[in-house]
């Protein structure tokens, strides 16, 4: 890790949000790189500290602030520094980002933050943090192109591994959705969360959870014990 920005994405691979870090000065940081860290073999930020070289990039704007000839006020320091390389790390993020980086980011923070109301906030919060990216993903992608059931598919499939998505001939905007996990409260609400944020309020869907539903004709689908009748 150079930059700060790239200890930030380490950190939240360990769960660690921007919000929580904080940003110090390093005891004795080394003038090449932005972070400081006293094993360089290690690949993200141990705890929720992160020690910089505030003069790496910026030696123009801290010099004075952090002469060692000036004392006081160190407690003031400190805290203008983490305010500013919290706004430094923002701007360094956001310059990478495309135009959908950014709204993925931005409805991701909505998901999180409880916009859309406590319930979908804590469904949300039951899949982990690579399965809420490939929700958010899918859902910037339904926005932009309105393929609700192209977007719902793809999402389903990438998150189950045994899952078999039907579409009825009789009723349209009807599916049947066996998911080949075993049927918890948690999954119900996992499932309902995906048809709710995916599907249109006219369709119906159905789900099968541990049994998968017979089928004629199908025979690995036609096994006492291991189907349900429809």
């Amino acid at each position: 890790m150079n930059y700060a920005w790239e200890a930030v994405l380490a950190a939240r691979k360990k769960h660690y949000e921007l919000a929580s870090l904080c940003f110090i000065k390093g005891e004795n940081p080394s003038p090449y790189i932005e972070v400081s860290m006293e094993d360089l073999n290690l690949s993200a930020p141990e705890n929720e500290q992160i020690a910089i070289n505030p003069l790496y990039r910026f030696g123009a704007i801290f010099a004075a602030l952090f002469n060692e000839n000036v004392e006081g006020m160190e407690e003031t320091r400190a805290l203008f520094l983490d305010i500013c390389m919290h706004y430094i790390v923002e701007l360094d993020l956001r310059e990478g980002l495309s135009k959908e980086d950014y709204y993925y980011s931005i409805i991701l923070q909505d998901f999180t933050k409880g916009v859309y109301g406590e319930g979908f906030k804590e469904r949300f919060s039951l899949f982990d943090r690579e399965e809420q990216k490939r929700i958010v993903q899918a859902y910037v992608h339904l926005l932009k192109s309105g393929n609700y059931l192209g977007e719902y598919r793809k999402v389903i499939t990438s998150l189950y591994e045994g899952v078999f998505l039907y579409e009825s001939q009789e009723s349209p905007m009807e599916f049947f959705v066996y998911l080949g996990v075993k049927e918890r409260k948690e999954e119900q609400e996992k499932a309902a969360f995906l048809r709710e944020l995916f599907l249109p309020m006219q369709g119906k869907i159905y789900y099968f959870y541990e049994h998968h539903f017979g089928i004629i004709g199908v025979e690995e689908t036609m096994v006492l014990d291991e189907m349900v009748i429809l």
